[in-house]
Formats: structure tokens, sequence, C-alpha cells
């Protein structure tokens, strides 16, 4: 009676500790993976787009975030301007709405985990060991509480998968059909969220009856996640691929050589993996000691108890377990213990049933069990905890720091922004809108058009997409040049400086960098850049029966029926394509050699990034590249796009083809097309990389 009456305001503590952890933690500023991405995607939804990620899939958390900033953006938007532009402005404002919501939705579901656990068990012990299993690892809660990511939503998700095995255990009639239903929803939403939630498929699997029932669980589980990656159904394709990348390669994310697993690398990271879930690995273990055992006695007909449902629903958690290890094995990298969330949440009900199975009352056990995790989880997970929380601490105060010098000291530069590798608002953005397939790219421009990244994966500078040379912002911009944010060894800034890139340390913290473009040292060693016009058309003339376009060379440039007077940058007509033009204008390049460089430029004008400069070889899978991203724009609204390449071994004496692609269908007009050869080596060197 005491217990029940007044132990069960007990159940508020840890759901209480939970909130006041997630809500009073520092979050690194700007940190863009995977935080900028689920953002990215989040305002694409909100903004009625369809996803461009689709690798966890994590679709759920992008639908969470999605509502989650149309609420704040209702009550922060005074000035009724777009939702994805106020987003860009002030992302740090709608990330921590996001973060918010998943911290709440998690302190709730675990306050109502716990009574009701009580409410079945009539035990608060029973509640408490449910609730505190969600504080197993500080990893993970580092991982819920900091990050925009599916690893909070799996908290949530396997919080109502445990609920539901409570109640269907409860249930006096099991057979029901509506057990089939909820399951298929959560595994389907589960998988939608992050693939590894598979492993909890086992114990639907194990206690669903029938092997029809079976059958149409796992159809529902299919149609479950097709309902929860509706925003993604059009990266199916590309999710398809990923996915049986990561099956069928030894490696991280899909990479390594083919194969399934490498036995040198899984079972250290299986070990290490146990080692660091300590309370996870003993439980699990003596769970498969338990399942084994009534095995054992049921077949020396020694144990009546075997049969039951506590076994069964045992063997279905242990299954997932071990589902899980193995799974978490393959991609166990600098301790990714988040990975295992939904199997290391399944350790409360685990422990409950191997206690029911092995001892006819676990009154004294229990409490003793509970008491001594509570006692391990106080030793070691508060300072693993505040170690985090004072990185983050730490690193905001620097971000913050450097960025006030840089508007005191140097407000009138022009600042390159390095990529990925650095915390800024410019870079998390970028991230975000690469992952999302460019669907921000138009808001940045236009918000952002003057910025500059440093792309240190493909070691050239760019206009948010489109490729410059450090020769162009020289010229854009004048001589009072920064790169912000990196390289932050002194290997990388060897790079640089070996690509003509001459660079002066001005400021280096523990993790912002900052140096100062020598634009002397590098105007007095840049060459000159001499180029020849192959071709060009301005799409004036054509053939005399007005067929076809014809350049300066009189070589035809595709066919002139998408002429138009409406729009034109020079002469009296231009391109244009709309809702009934995929492709436009085809020029064929042929007398091609060797480690020459091309440049090829066109003007656009439209109010989006569908139609696109594209140059690919006429010979399958040879060469291909495309540009929808400008350099610069005239007074008129016109877009100057610039597409480089240089012709490798297999591409001389090949045709290639330059042509637009209107990707999306939607209305732009093209003007001025030109074809040049750069024939200068170092210069174009610098621009492309």
């Amino acid at each position: 009676m005491f217990s029940n009456k007044y132990w069960r305001y007990s159940l508020l503590v840890l759901p209480i500790l939970f909130l006041w952890g997630g809500l009073s933690i520092h979050i690194a500023k700007y940190g863009n993976d995977p935080n900028y991405v689920y953002l990215a995607n989040s305002v694409a939804i909100a903004n009625g787009e369809s996803v461009g990620y689709h690798d966890h899939p994590g679709t759920t958390v992008m639908q969470i975030g999605a509502v989650s900033i149309a609420v704040k953006n209702w009550f922060s938007n005074s000035t009724d301007e777009k939702i994805v532009t106020h987003v860009l402005k002030e992302p740090l404002l709608f990330m921590d709405a996001i973060q918010h919501v998943l911290v709440v939705m998690n302190f709730l579901i675990l306050l109502f985990l716990g009574f009701f656990v009580l409410k079945k068990t009539n035990s608060v012990w029973t509640a408490l060991l449910f609730q505190i299993t969600g504080f197993l690892s500080a990893n993970t809660l580092d991982h819920i509480w900091t990050k925009v990511e599916p690893e909070p939503v799996l908290f949530f998700i396997t919080c109502i998968y445990v609920i539901t095995i409570l109640y269907f255990y409860f249930s006096e009639n099991k057979n029901k059909f509506q057990y089939v239903i909820v399951f298929s929803l959560i595994i389907g939403a589960g998988l939608a969220t992050k693939a590894t939630f598979l492993p909890l498929i086992a114990l639907p699997l194990i206690i669903i009856p029938s092997t029809k029932r079976k059958l149409i669980f796992i159809a529902g589980v299919i149609i479950s996640f097709v309902l929860f990656t509706i925003p993604a159904i059009p990266e199916y394709k590309h999710m398809y691929y990923w996915f049986r990348d990561l099956t069928n390669h030894t490696g991280k994310y899909g990479q390594g050589e083919k194969g399934f697993i490498d036995i040198s690398t899984y079972l250290p990271n299986m070990l290490e993996l146990l080692k660091n879930n300590p309370v996870f690995g003993i439980v699990t273990g003596l769970g498969i000691l338990t399942v084994a055992l009534c095995f054992f006695l049921k077949i020396h007909k020694k144990n009546e108890r075997s049969n039951t449902w506590d076994l069964k629903i045992l063997a279905g958690l242990i299954a997932a377990n071990i589902m899980g290890v193995l799974v978490v094995s393959k991609h166990y990298i600098v301790h990714p213990d988040h990975y295992l969330i939904p199997e290391l949440l399944l350790t409360g009900i685990t422990i409950f049933f191997i206690l029911k199975i092995l001892l006819k009352s676990h009154k004294i056990v229990l409490p003793a069990i509970v008491i001594g995790l509570a006692a391990f989880l106080a030793f070691t997970q508060p300072q693993k905890l505040k170690y985090a929380d004072y990185g983050y601490k730490i690193t905001n105060e620097e971000l913050d720091s450097t960025e006030l010098m840089l508007e005191r000291n140097y407000a009138e530069y022009t600042k390159i922004y390095y990529y990925p590798n650095s915390l800024n608002k410019y870079s998390a953005l970028k991230f975000g809108d690469v992952y999302s397939k460019n669907r921000l790219l138009p808001y940045l421009k236009n918000l952002y058009p003057n910025t500059y990244l440093y792309n240190h994966n493909h070691g050239m500078f760019q206009n948010w997409n489109a490729k410059v040379s450090l020769e162009d912002i020289v010229e854009f911009n004048g001589n009072k040049i920064l790169l912000v944010g990196g390289p932050k060894d002194k290997n990388a800034l060897n790079e640089l400086e070996n690509k003509g890139i001459p660079l002066n340390e001005i400021y280096k913290g523990r993790v912002q960098v900052v140096y100062e473009l020598d634009t002397l040292r590098l105007l007095n060693t840049a060459s000159v850049k001499d180029t020849e016009v192959v071709d060009s058309c301005d799409f004036e003339t054509t053939t005399k029966d007005g067929r076809l376009f014809l350049g300066t060379n009189g070589k035809p440039f595709g066919n002139a029926s998408t002429r138009t007077e409406e729009v034109f940058k020079s002469g009296k007509h231009a391109v244009k394509v709309d809702s009934h033009t995929e492709f436009a204008i085809e020029y064929f390049l042929d007398g091609l050699k060797n480690g020459e460089p091309y440049e090829v430029t066109i003007w656009r004008k439209t109010d989006n990034n569908s139609a696109r400069l594209v140059v690919g070889s006429v010979e399958p899978n040879l060469f291909y590249d495309a540009q929808n991203d400008y350099l610069t724009t005239d007074e008129n609204g016109w877009e100057f796009l610039r597409l480089e390449f240089r012709v490798t071994p297999e591409m001389e004496n090949k045709t290639l083809k330059v042509y637009i692609w209107n990707k999306d269908k939607k209305q732009a007009y093209f003007d001025d097309l030109t074809i040049r050869k750069i024939s200068d080596k170092q210069d174009f060197d610098t621009a492309a990389k």
C-alpha cells in the first residue's frame, strides 16, 4: 500500500532528471553532421517538398522537425517572411526548437512508461527498472540530448515497443489481430527512423501465432515503412543502393572490399561494444543462459514453465539483442554506442522476464538490482556527461569570441569558410543543402549571395555550389580575404601552400583557426588565364529552314524550336525551357586532346535551379558533369553559369555533348553560350582545385 500510494511519485524522479539534463546540457553550435542534414530536410518538408536524404532513412525525424519548425515559425516570424528564409537566417533558433521537442517527447514517454509498468505489475521497483534503462549509456544520452538525428526518435519508438510488449503479455487474449497491426506500425516506424531498429523485428515474429499472421505482419511492416517514408519515396532507388552497399561491403557506410564482414575488425568490434556496455552484455548473457536452461529442462521434461509466454518473450528479446550486436559490430567505429539504442532500452524488460522465469519471488532481488544499477550509473555517467557538456560549452565560447573578433577587426574582409570540417553557420548550411540535394540552394544564394567556401574534400573553392577560382574571388571582392575554420593541421596547410594558396595565420584556437590570404604573393605567382574561343552561340542565327541554331563557326547548336523573343540578354532571342521541355541546345565537341582544359559558360534567367548546364560524353559512362548554380549575376538578374573540365586520357579523341537539362521541367531562359579552351595550365589548376 505504502509503495503504491507514496512511492509511485518516485517515478517522477528519473523523467525529471532526463528533462533537466536534456534542456540544460550545452549543444555545440553549427555541428553539421547530422544536425543540419535533418534541419535542411525538415525545412524542405515544411516548405512542401520531398526530402533529398535517405541514408538512415530518418524521415520520422524530418517530419517531427518539420512540425517543430512550422510551430516555431508561427510564433517567431514577426515579419511574415518565407519559412525557409526564416530558418536559414536563424538556424540555431530552429535547431534548438527541434531539439527541445525531442527531449520533451522522450521525457513524456519515459514518464508514461513508468506509470504504465506500475499499473501492470503493481511494483514501483519494476517501473523504476524500466525507466533506469534509459540511462545505461552516457554516449546515447549525449546523442539523445544534443543531436537532431534518428536516435532520439528511436528512444521514443522503442519505449512504445516495450509498452506494447507488456500490454500484450498482460492481455488475456493474446491472439487478437490488433497486435499484428500494432507491431507492424511500430517496426515500420522504427525502420523508417533508422535501419538499426531491424533486430527488434525478431520478437513479434516469435510471439505472433501462425505462419499466415507472421506473413501478414511482414507485409504490414512494409506498408508501415512506406507510410512513414512518404517524403522520401522519390529517393527509394538511391535508398536501395545505399542499403545494398551497406550489406555487401565490409567497411563502414558501404565502403571497403566486397563481402559481408571483415573478421579482422568484426570480432574486436563486438568485444569492444560489449566492453563499453557492460550491463547490456551481462544481461544479454544471462538471458541466453536462461533460455538455454529452459530449453534443456524442456527437452528432459523437467520444467513445465518452459513453454510459457515468459520464455517466448524472453527468447524474442534475446534474439533482438544478439541481432543488434551482430549488426552494430560491423560499423562499430569510434564507439558509436548510440547505434545500439533500441537494444539497450530492452535491458529493463529483459531483466524482468529473466526474474519471472528464474525466481518465484523477486521482492528482494529486484530492489537490489535497481539500487545497484542506480549506484553504478551515478558513479559512471555524470563525469562523462559533464566532460561532454564542458566540451560543448568551451567550443561555443571560442566560436563566439572568434566571431566577435572577425566582426570588430575584419568586418571589411571577404570570408572563405573551410568546408566541411569547420564549425560555422555557412559550412553547416552548405552541408545540410548538399544532403538535401540542393533543396535550399536558391534561398541560400538569394540570402547570402557572396558566400565562399573552400571544399577540402574536392580541393576547390565554391560560391555555395558553383566552382570559382581564388582569382575570381579576389577579382570580385578585392584583396582582403580570410580563410575561416581550417585547415587545422600543418599537413593540410602545406597542401594548400603547394597549390599556390599563400596563407598567414592570424588566430588558432582549440576548434577555430583563421588565416589571411597573402594576395600579394598570390598575384605575383599566378599567371594570366589565356583562353581561346572554340565556339559560341547567341541563338540569333539559325539554318535557312529555321530548324537548328548555328554558332559563330557555322556548327549546329541543336533544335531551334526553343528560341524565344520573350526575354534575352543580348540580341533579340534566347532559349526558353518550360514544363514541356526537358532538354535543349545540343553541341558536339570533338578533337579533344589529353590534358586540355576547357570552360563552358552560359547566362540563365530563372527563379529556380531546375535547368542546368551539362557536359557529357556521347559514349556512356566516360564523362559527365553538370552545373545548376551560378557564379555571379548581372544588373538584370541574369545568372552566369560556368563549367570547367580537363580532358583525361580516356576522353582523348572522343566526342562530348554540351546541352541543357531541365531536370524538373520548370521555366528558365538561356543566352550567350561560349566554349573556351584554356591554354594556361597553372591558372586552370588553381581554378579547378
